[in-house]
């Protein structure tokens, strides 16, 4: 029998799962809603996610989860939304819980960017940076297929960067610029609640003036955020994921502006934009990469991997 690896990612609505093999192939994935009761509650729902399985010999089980992330350990420092969680040891309390399988954690915006780096848009590459717009704004810095993580983990958190530089302002990308705040920004202009990122896109094609110059305002400030990223790391591309990806115009329109800009200001190069190849798989995928090189094929944890990172 093929042992593959139970691949779960976190979200703040739903949990998905599925098994993967060494090939990166997913079968069998689903979802359940999130629960926000109690970590007790939390890991019964991943121990009955790894019993569902049980006509499959799972080998490990690998995490994607929000916030800053002790992957050595398998500690949630932080918990992002999930704040009941912050504190959890995940790998170990889950393993006692499914047969002491080993186990993996990896925050979701570096586990996203290891997949594009691994077998993604960026598998070319040496260094790559990766975007994620969604409820916020996650990603990672990836160089020679490592992750880069920082003193205290949070190198890649583009969230709370300053956006605005003068005195007394203090707004940051992610409640400015990510998806949710775009839409919010939009369902308020309409008087629409129920207006979601797809619909949006719909507007801004059928040329809704309101819609475009939000649009195109947010276009403008991700492509000069590519080129901050551009001078500080000059990876040989940036990778841009998250839901709204999925709709080719995103991604195009970011690239115009880049066009754009770069005609305008004084600026080395233009940033080499992509779009993400995974999408909603990309955190399953990269939680996967995490776990093999985290783990041998015996179940051994392998130190070595992650020193220095």
């Amino acid at each position: 029998m093929e042992e593959k690896v139970l691949v779960i990612d976190v979200g703040g609505t739903f949990i998905k799962y599925g098994l993967i093999d060494e090939q990166c192939h997913l079968t069998q994935t689903s979802k359940i809603k999130t629960p926000y009761q109690s970590q007790e509650h939390f890991l019964e729902t991943l121990q009955n996610i790894y019993l569902s399985y049980q006509n499959v010999h799972i080998q490990g089980i690998a995490m994607s989860v929000p916030g800053k992330i002790d992957v050595m350990q398998g500690v949630m420092l932080t918990s992002g939304a999930l704040v009941y969680l912050e504190g959890l040891r995940l790998a170990k309390k889950l393993s006692a819980l499914c047969d002491h399988v080993p186990v993996s954690v990896e925050n979701d915006g570096k586990a996203a960017a290891l997949c594009e780096s691994w077998v993604g848009q960026a598998k070319d590459c040496q260094s790559c940076v990766v975007l994620i717009f969604g409820s916020g704004i996650g990603g990672g810095i990836v160089i020679e297929h490592h992750v880069l993580r920082g003193l205290d983990l949070i190198a890649g958190e583009f969230s709370p960067v300053f956006i605005d530089l003068h005195k007394g302002h203090y707004q940051n990308f992610a409640e400015t610029y990510s998806t949710l705040s775009i839409v919010k920004k939009v369902q308020h202009m309409k008087q629409n609640e129920h207006i979601d990122g797809e619909y949006m896109m719909q507007l801004y094609r059928q040329q809704d003036q309101d819609i475009v110059s939000i649009l195109d305002d947010w276009f403008e400030a991700i492509a000069k955020f590519c080129y901050n990223i551009d001078c500080m790391i000059n990876p040989e591309c940036i990778c841009i994921g998250g839901g709204i990806s999925q709709d080719v115009l995103f991604v195009e329109k970011i690239k115009e502006k880049i066009d754009e800009v770069f005609g305008k200001a004084y600026l080395f190069r233009k940033p080499q934009v992509k779009s993400c190849q995974y999408h909603n798989d990309s955190n399953l995928i990269g939680a996967y990469y995490t776990y093999r090189q985290l783990f041998s094929k015996d179940g051994e944890k392998n130190e070595n991997n992650f020193k220095g990172r």
